[in-house]
């Protein structure tokens, strides 16, 4: 049996319940998302982001869609470094969305759509994407093999998709060295950051949507089997992957 095959017969994603807690925790961040997430990954987040767009050779007058598109961040990169036709938003929080809306403005110039969805579902016709991106929102999903399945359905045949997000290394030992970060340290820094302006601590979330994640390996196999072509790059000793996928015809 294939590497594909066997990736399909053994789902991964979040139980709906958790799913609805990470969506809240997600929405809480939204004052600190981005300089909080930038100090629990020493930068790296932002560093993996600016390498996926870069690897993903996007040009002018594309068709691009960011799923899970939270605050905006990778939108506004994209459209730092493109000027694409149509730029596409999607995610299940309708806060988010909004807070995207604001941090995006008008797009300069570019059509922006906004678009409230979930990733095992998307509301899109077939391949009309030529760029698609996911960044630290696939391991939220309900269901990882569909919704890669639905990435390669939207993505047009000549088209490239991209998966930042945190990683689950294949070696043990940097595994176990991920999870006691992930659990014991991450949330000691973003408490610290924190400092009492945001209540509670949301980044502790992240704990079971990285105990729900397959391995590195398994996740790029899951890629591979859809899209055919996938390259992974590591960082942080496997701890945070950029993975780049492009259509190959069969």
């Amino acid at each position: 049996m294939a590497c594909g095959d066997e990736s399909e017969s053994n789902p991964a994603g979040l139980s709906p319940d958790t799913s609805k807690k990470v969506i809240r925790a997600i929405e809480e961040t939204i004052p600190l998302y981005d300089s909080v997430n930038d100090l629990i990954s020493f930068g790296k987040a932002q560093q993996a982001r600016k390498y996926a767009v870069q690897e993903l050779q996007l040009s002018d007058g594309m068709v691009v869609l960011d799923a899970g598109i939270g605050p905006g961040t990778t939108s506004k990169l994209i459209l730092g470094a493109v000027a694409p036709r149509l730029l596409v938003g999607l995610d299940a929080s309708v806060r988010q969305l909004k807070t995207a809306e604001l941090k995006l403005g008008s797009g300069g110039g570019v059509s922006l759509q906004l678009v409230r969805g979930s990733f095992e579902f998307l509301p899109f016709r077939h391949g009309v994407f030529d760029i698609i991106i996911t960044c630290f929102a696939l391991r939220d999903s309900l269901d990882l093999s569909k919704s890669i399945e639905e990435y390669h359905r939207v993505c047009n045949l000549t088209g490239a998709f991209a998966d930042v997000d945190l990683g689950k290394p294949d070696g043990l030992i940097k595994r176990v060295a991920s999870l006691c970060y992930i659990r014991y340290v991450m949330p000691t820094i973003a408490r610290a950051a924190i400092k009492g302006r945001i209540e509670g601590n949301p980044w502790r979330m992240i704990v079971p949507t990285f105990e729900s994640l397959p391995t590195n390996g398994d996740v790029i196999s899951r890629v591979k089997a859809k899209f055919g072509s996938a390259k992974l790059r590591e960082f942080l000793s496997g701890g945070l992957i950029v993975i780049i996928a492009r259509n190959k015809l069969k």
